[in-house]
């Protein structure tokens, strides 16, 4: 933009310049002050904003609550980008109501899908980690991408258990256990004239069933969760904070926002020959964060600009219920 204006006030001197009697000194004056100027300052990084939005606020074309079809995971394995954005914008017409205008899959969280590459497996996630193995089952970024309007999640899965070795001796047969992949959500809920949405994940219910196979001496402990918030950015929400002011038994909020850099790339982390499709970064203040009692609530706030402070009012806020 700073280019553009300079060199707008340039080529109007020189104009200006070629009326009066100086237009040689002047023309050539103007000339030399744009190529040193060009010279010296290059172009800044231009961030990149999703042009999707929501019909929310005023704008909204629903007046009351809208329950969310929560989509179940689905397998991605050895598929297109193509075929992969395709699921995902008829996901999203599912609720076309909440759509201002047509949905597109934002470029800066999804052109770097890579065609014919394996994705992370749930199962392979949990019981076999990195390996030629970790993309067994249905791929784990499927519960995201396949739920556009939960545009923050939970991502929960167990942790820090033991089991009985001579009752699973290997991990093919601890794999048909029958252990909870994850805590899914229960109930996904938008209120579009308030620019909210709440998400209920039952996690006793989650705990209980993994009793019955695993024994869990960290409790709650044994349920941490990393903040999935590629949604929120690819309907123009930037900006991230768990709320500290509002949060309830959440053991890590956010002192200070966060930008939401989450995007889909193939990478190595899967140990699989040749890589595997799955979200990056690592986000510091977004992972790793457990539940200290139940019912526990973690409320997101979302902005599209960067706000000042964590307690500026979002333009969107997403509230984590745990129960």
């Amino acid at each position: 933009m700073a280019n553009r204006i300079l060199n707008q006030a340039l080529l109007e001197e020189y104009l200006r310049a070629l009326k009066g009697k100086k237009a040689v000194k002047y023309g050539i004056l103007a000339v030399f002050m744009a190529m040193v100027f060009l010279a010296i300052v290059k172009p800044g990084k231009t961030q990149q904003i999703s042009s999707n939005r929501l019909s929310l606020g005023a704008q909204a074309k629903v007046q009351t609550p809208l329950n969310l079809s929560i989509n179940p995971p689905s397998e991605y394995d050895f598929h297109s980008r193509l075929e992969i954005e395709n699921l995902r914008k008829s996901f999203a017409n599912q609720h076309s109501e909440l759509l201002l205008y047509q949905y597109t899959p934002m470029p800066a969280i999804f052109s770097q899908i890579e065609d014919g590459k394996p994705w992370w497996g749930l199962d392979g996630q949990v019981f076999h980690d990195s390996g030629s193995r970790s993309i067994d089952g249905l791929s784990e970024e499927s519960r995201f991408i396949n739920n556009p309007f939960m545009l923050v999640c939970a991502n929960m899965v167990l942790s820090g258990y033991q089991y009985d070795n001579s009752k699973y001796p290997s991990k093919e047969d601890f794999a048909l256990s029958g252990l909870p992949l994850e805590c899914a959500p229960s109930q996904a809920v938008v209120y579009p004239r308030e620019s909210r949405e709440e998400i209920t994940y039952n996690v006793t219910s989650f705990i209980q069933a993994s009793a019955k196979i695993v024994d869990l001496p960290l409790q709650l402990g044994s349920a941490p969760f990393d903040v999935v918030a590629y949604n929120a950015r690819d309907f123009g929400f930037n900006y991230a904070a768990v709320s500290p002011r509002y949060s309830q038994n959440i053991n890590k909020t956010n002192d200070r926002p966060i930008e939401i850099a989450q995007y889909i790339h193939c990478g190595g982390s899967c140990g699989y020959n040749g890589g595997c499709n799955n979200m990056s970064p690592y986000i510091e203040g977004l992972h790793q964060l457990s539940l200290k009692a139940l019912p526990a609530q973690a409320l997101v706030y979302l902005w599209r600009a960067r706000p000042t402070s964590v307690d500026q009012a979002p333009d969107f806020q997403v509230q984590l219920n745990f129960i």
